[in-house]
């Protein structure tokens, strides 16, 4: 699914636009995306929770040189799904 498809399915739910539904989903992704810059916790019940970690540094290798490459550390964004949607 991509995002015109949730905002197709989103104006359709609501009987809104899709003008309308588009500009709800972009806020609402907006609002994810802030949330995760700053480090925060995305708890949404029922669906998952998304959690920026800190990654390690490491060292990686050019495939086509085999040359070794250094990693820098970062941050990444994992996601943990509810109950409702896990796959048994």
């Amino acid at each position: 699914m991509i995002k015109a498809n949730i905002v197709s399915r989103v104006a359709t739910t609501l009987g809104i636009t899709k003008v309308k539904s588009e500009i709800a989903v972009d806020a609402f992704f907006d609002a994810i995306r802030g949330a995760m810059r700053r480090g925060e916790r995305i708890e949404l019940r029922g669906f998952g929770v998304f959690v920026v970690k800190p990654r390690k540094s490491g060292i990686g290798r050019n495939p086509r040189t085999g040359a070794e490459v250094p990693i820098p550390p970062g941050k990444t964004v994992r996601f943990k799904p509810g109950k409702e949607i896990r796959f048994r």
